[in-house]
């Protein structure tokens, strides 16, 4: 199960010095990792880890940033996702892996208790 958006970079997201705030990235990483866990889940999922992360090339203003997220584990109430994030600039051609990372998620009940993920052949 896959989720992906675009998001432009504004200053607002940045430092000083043009590059954008880890905070930024990885808040746009959990929000599309959670939106693949919760098709997948079929149901409400809520962040319980953020494994490794890797800022590979610096988000500058002006970027604009794919985010694409992958469930790659289902446990019995978890899922693992992997999210990257490419950016690319106008006027150029390609784009480049900027980060990547792994999110885990729990599928949840409308009280946020742990619910089994439902399993289904090929849906992965």
């Amino acid at each position: 199960m896959e989720a992906r958006t675009l998001e432009l970079v504004f200053p607002e997201h940045t430092n000083p010095l043009g590059a954008a705030f880890g905070g930024f990235v990885l808040g746009l990483m959990d929000k599309v990792g959670s939106y693949a866990a919760a098709r997948r889940a079929r149901r409400p999922v809520v962040t319980v880890a953020v494994g490794s992360v890797e800022f590979k090339v610096p988000i500058r203003t002006g970027d604009l940033l794919e985010v694409v997220a992958r469930v790659v584990r289902v446990g019995r109430t978890s899922l693992t996702v992997e999210v990257e994030v490419y950016k690319e600039r106008f006027g150029e051609d390609g784009r480049l892996l900027a980060t990547k990372g792994f999110l885990t998620y729990v599928a949840v009940n409308e009280r946020g208790e742990p619910v089994p993920v439902e399993a289904h052949a090929g849906a992965d």
